[in-house]
């Protein structure tokens, strides 16, 4: 290097290594590492295109396709467990990601257009393989053992994906987007997700244990926190922005509005038998711990905020059926205009909660699960609510209305006039 010359640090990054037999605990490595992150402006009519280009497959060879991967996993079956592991590869996986900025115009052909843009931040991801420790033979005892669930840890590769800094911003125009967001700009603040998955190194068919476990949650880094703050000119604009992603990206459907993809698939399966994936023991579980909206008037002054905490959703699949189960802690209305803090709760959830001494279950706002048995039977709704209290402020409640009906009114406005409009009289409009 000569003399001041300044070394610059590469953007991306790339290693794979193979690691030797019996000296690493797994058989390669791959590091990736993206320093800066890349900004992708949301095109429909170019992405309708790409896909139309790419969709080189007809329905016969789609069906040739799943045939062929039917008859593989028919193959799979045959082999032993014993085998399955020996021939099994491991990779270490670490993967540092300056996430890709998703940038969504309102129009296109207008430099000054209004922009939604969805920053996820930074994007990390650590693999822990399943060691090796125990016999191929123990593995499948423990996998024909009766029983459901999760199994023995070594029996899964584990995966930690770790997204921080992830921001949703509205901007007037891209130019503005350049410098530091304004406050008033955001519509989501920075928070962090923490995602856990765990995937069995058996064959999905040999064990009765869930294959895929999921579990993800609000990271400790954003104050288990989703922070979102709304103004009328956000909501009409973020309305806007929408309805033209809407246009030109519907899909030709086949019969009875299914397109043509979906219906053809399972179509060409034996009779009674079932998609492959309906093999798979799922479980999964995912943790909101707090959400706060901000409503914000016309001149910047608060309205009204909500408070929610404890969401959690299940859903779980086996070879039974299917069933999800969502629940709600706690949920908090205030009224942001009201001089008197004694008078400004307009909704409060359970507030004998502290007296009732219950457990989560009675306590919990929400509850609601839903059963689908792979039987045939009847499906089954649970309901379970708890007490709400409520206040009536009629001037808040009018202008909440008059909040979320600013959007429609925009766009009427916005709306070119027809042929009735164009001959009312003046004083009508």
């Amino acid at each position: 290097e000569g003399e001041g010359e300044v070394e610059v640090a590469p953007q991306w990054t790339f290693r794979l290594l193979h690691c030797p037999a019996k000296l690493q605990p797994v058989d390669q490595r791959l590091e990736v590492t993206v320093a800066t992150p890349l900004e992708l402006v949301h095109n429909a009519r170019l992405l309708d295109r790409v896909r139309r280009f790419l969709d080189v497959l007809g329905e016969s060879e789609r069906a040739e396709l799943a045939q062929l991967v039917r008859q593989q996993a028919e193959s799979l079956r045959e082999v032993t467990l014993e085998s399955v592991l020996a021939r099994r590869k491991s990779t270490d996986v670490q993967l540092r990601l300056a996430a890709p900025r998703l940038i969504l115009p309102q129009d296109l052909s207008s430099p000054d257009t209004g922009v939604l843009v969805l920053d996820m931040g930074a994007i990390s991801l650590a693999s822990m393989v399943a060691q090796g420790g125990e016999t191929a033979a123990a593995a499948a005892a423990d996998a024909s053992a009766e029983g459901s669930g999760d199994g023995p840890e070594w029996l899964y590769d584990r995966f930690a994906l770790s997204i921080s800094s992830i921001q949703v911003i509205l901007s007037p125009s891209k130019a503005s987007l350049r410098a530091a967001p304004e406050r008033a700009h955001y519509l989501v603040y920075e928070l962090g997700v923490d995602v856990g998955l765990q995937r069995c190194i058996l064959p999905p068919s040999s064990h009765a244990f869930n294959h895929v476990v999921v579990s993800g949650s609000l990271s400790e880094a954003s104050s288990q926190s989703l922070h979102l703050q709304l103004s009328p000119e956000q909501l009409r604009m973020a309305a806007a922005i929408l309805e033209s992603l809407q246009s030109g990206t519907a899909e030709p459907a086949g019969e009875a509005g299914v397109p043509a993809a979906l219906a053809a698939e399972g179509a060409d399966l034996p009779a009674g038998a079932q998609p492959l994936a309906t093999i798979e023991r799922t479980r999964a579980r995912f943790l909101v711990q707090r959400v706060r909206l901000s409503l914000v008037g016309r001149e910047g002054a608060p309205l009204a905020s909500l408070h929610a905490g404890g969401i959690e959703l299940t859903a779980h699949r086996d070879v039974a059926g299917q069933g999800a189960h969502f629940r709600l802690d706690e949920l908090y209305v205030d009224d942001r205009t009201a001089a008197d803090p004694l008078r400004s709760r307009l909704v409060e959830s359970n507030p004998s909660r502290a007296s009732a001494g219950g457990g989560p279950e009675e306590s919990s706002l929400v509850q609601l699960q839903y059963l689908r048995s792979a039987a045939g039977a009847a499906d089954e709704l649970h309901v379970r609510f708890n007490r709400l209290h409520l206040e009536w402020n009629p001037a808040t409640i009018t202008a909440l209305l008059a909040f979320f009906r600013s959007p429609a009114a925009g766009a009427a406005a916005a709306a070119p006039p027809d042929a009735a409009s164009l001959g009312a009289p003046a004083a009508a409009a």
